[in-house]
């Protein structure tokens, strides 16, 4: 998927996908999957998208959602250090740092799959995206109206029925957040505002 495509299937879905990070398949790593972020202050994510190469298109939320979700940040390590939470089975927690290979451009954080929490969203700060005439997929609201007249009706059963459709929860909900290439940096838009 494109990130935009990705973004939108998040939205309409309100549920994040889990998968095994890089390194998940190694020996002393759980080979469990996670959920992983970049922790971005807006200085650190016109690097990410103006030097790395990262894609501004996602959802921003907090630290503290992702440590109530159990989640927490990845080590970047010194290769020795690496082995230690390679022996404890926690390979995949740990970054290896090394001359030109440090990744600590990404400040990842993770939160690993678990049973208790089925990657349902919940506290989204804001919406980016990298333009600002982008929309998302509407979805059926569960609200009917007569195609003839715009009048609300009972349900499907009705004459001239037809389902509302509306831009998902969150994207009227949340605020967004317009990554503009220029200025890098990003304008910001109220929840409904980009409707």
């Amino acid at each position: 998927m494109s990130p935009q495509e990705r973004l939108d299937a998040i939205l309409r879905e309100e549920r994040f996908r889990f998968f095994p990070p890089f390194g998940a398949a190694n020996p002393g790593s759980s080979g469990r999957a996670c959920l992983c972020f970049s922790e971005c202050p807006p200085g650190h994510l016109d690097h990410l998208v103006s030097i790395r190469g990262f894609a501004p298109w996602g959802l921003v939320g907090t630290r503290e959602t992702v440590n109530r979700l159990g989640g927490g940040t990845v080590a970047y390590v010194p290769p020795e250090v690496h082995e230690t939470f390679q022996r404890a089975g926690l390979g995949h927690w740990a970054v290896r740092t090394a001359e030109r290979s440090t990744w600590l451009h990404e400040r990842e954080w993770r939160i690993p799959s678990s049973p208790t929490w089925g990657g349902r969203i919940d506290g989204v700060m804001a919406i980016l995206i990298a333009d600002a005439t982008w929309r998302p997929t509407q979805v059926p609201t569960g609200r009917w109206v007569d195609g003839e007249t715009g009048l609300e009706v009972a349900g499907p059963g009705a004459t001239n029925a037809i389902e509302v459709h509306d831009y998902p929860r969150l994207w009227r909900e949340s605020r967004v957040w317009v990554w503009d290439r220029e200025k890098r940096n990003f304008d910001e838009y109220a929840p409904g505002e980009l409707h």
